[in-house]
């Protein structure tokens, strides 16, 4: 049976609606559902217990090629300058980052590891994240998506109570899934109109939710089946949490917007800001707007846009230039506007000191030329001249 025939003729698309939910024309019959329903159930079954071969607290990080090897950078170095000294490992899939590079985060103290050691199926991005969690060395992870940056030294959170009592905590997107979503059924669970789950920040405890993280890695595994329906990696552990009825704690403190703010007014969000349960705003996930597409002294975080109330608007925005597009979003409403610099004093400036000593860096100039033949020649080939001399010759 091909997976197509699983789902209705014609494209699944998701539509996000102005009252904030997520809807997804996916649909499937019951006996599609009670299928995908039997085979998580008989996989959640058979997942063998916690190995207890895993220790400490750390932060994992995936990263690979010339966007997101730039952005871990810089994450990674403003996690040291504000005093935090968690180990850290940088995960990739093969050739994406180079023995120079790799050398270079060393000096940050961070341990770089591919995933093809672990494992010789292809992640293809999104499956990567649970995969390099669960395969970390830490008991205790802190999971940071390349492009979020912390405002202060993490390291805290790890004893909150929330944490210490569910082993687990989520941090909320800004949309919901609504009821007619498949998922709903497939793990058992009625629609509790809870918002979605913005993975870009994720802590685990591996020994108290080893059962939930498994799940979670088989719905990725399955992804030809799940990200019909669901958006990429993010909401595969809240659902997974929810259906072994494992209890998590998600930030109740609803995103707000970091962006630039124009003399007209007129506002270009390209960071969520995510905070603690105290309502502290402490990451910066730069979704929109990566570091490496920034000029070296280009300051674009002017104002934080927080959510004041439920009259609260999201709108796309799409900058076109030549052949560049830049996707940014706006947010209208009852807001609160305050100043990014008020809050975070020189923290963009930091930022770019980073980038602009990175740009001038031999390793990573190195690495730029290495992502430059690995993403061109399309090849295995490691050495065309080994491989001319073993005979492997291609044939038009």
């Amino acid at each position: 049976m091909r997976i197509s025939d699983l789902f209705q003729r014609g494209p699944v698309r998701n539509r996000f609606t102005e009252d904030f939910y997520r809807e997804n024309n996916c649909r499937l019959s019951g006996r599609r559902i009670r299928k995908m329903r039997n085979d998580w159930i008989a996989y959640a079954s058979s997942i063998p217990p916690y190995p207890n071969v895993y220790s400490g607290r750390g932060i994992v990080i995936c990263a690979g090629g010339y966007m997101y090897v730039t952005c871990a950078w810089i994450n990674i170095s403003m996690l040291r300058k504000s005093g935090c000294s968690l180990p850290v490992e940088l995960w990739h899939e093969g050739g994406e980052i180079n023995e120079s590079m790799k050398m270079k985060f060393k000096e940050l103290g961070v341990i770089c590891k591919d995933c093809k050691d672990y494992s010789q199926d292809s992640l293809k991005g999104y499956a990567m994240k649970p995969f390099s969690i669960l395969n970390s060395s830490f008991k205790e992870v802190l999971f940071l998506d390349a492009d979020n940056n912390c405002v202060k030294d993490p390291t805290y959170l790890f004893d909150s109570k929330e944490y210490l009592k569910s082993g687990t905590i989520f941090w909320p997107d800004a949309w919901t899934t609504p009821d007619s979503n498949p998922i709903w059924k497939i793990i058992g669970c009625k629609s509790d109109n809870s918002k979605e789950q913005e993975s870009g920040q994720i802590l685990i405890d591996k020994e108290k939710c080893w059962k939930e993280l498994n799940l979670c890695i088989y719905f990725n595994e399955n992804r030809e089946l799940y990200y019909k329906f669901l958006l990429g990696d993010k909401d595969t552990f809240k659902f997974a949490w929810m259906a072994l009825k494992k209890e998590y704690y998600m930030i109740s403190t609803p995103l707000s917007y970091a962006g630039y703010t124009t003399s007209n007014m007129d506002f270009y969000g390209m960071t969520m800001v995510q905070h603690d349960d105290n309502g502290e705003p402490v990451f910066l996930h730069r979704n929109l707007l990566k570091w490496g597409q920034m000029k070296n002294d280009e300051m674009l975080w002017t104002t934080i846009r927080k959510i004041n109330g439920d009259n609260v608007r999201f709108k796309p925005i799409t900058l076109k230039s030549g052949n560049s597009v830049i996707n940014m979003v706006s947010i209208e409403g009852e807001i609160e506007c305050m100043s990014f610099r008020e809050l975070f004093g020189d923290y963009e400036l930091n930022c770019l000191q980073v980038l602009k000593e990175l740009r001038s860096c031999k390793s990573y100039l190195d690495f730029l030329t290495h992502i430059i033949l690995y993403q061109t020649r399309r090849t295995s080939m490691e050495d065309l001249s080994q491989s001319f001399e073993r005979g492997a010759y291609l044939i038009a």
